[in-house]
């Protein structure tokens, strides 16, 4: 089994975690839980690749798993707010 080479190798898989989850909170989201856990890993991640250098890649894919769990959550918001009127 391999190590992982630097702390960055650790920290790859979250910023794209962050993004598809985003991106799938846009059109499913129950309770605004999936795009909660974006932001959360977005923010997680933005934080270790700080951390591990400057990796200019990977900080953008975390801000669009931000951006894109903020987005599914103004969305959900959105629907219900007009539903109930």
């Amino acid at each position: 089994m391999t190590e992982p080479s630097s702390a960055l190798d650790a920290k790859v898989w979250l910023p794209i975690a962050a993004l598809v989850l985003g991106a799938v909170s846009i059109f499913f989201n129950p309770y605004l839980l999936v795009s909660a856990i974006a932001i959360v890993l977005g923010i997680i991640a933005m934080v270790g690749v700080r951390r591990a250098g400057n990796q200019r890649t990977y900080r953008l894919i975390a801000i669009l798993g931000i951006v894109a769990g903020a987005i599914g959550a103004v969305s959900v918001i959105v629907s219900n707010t007009i539903s109930a009127l």
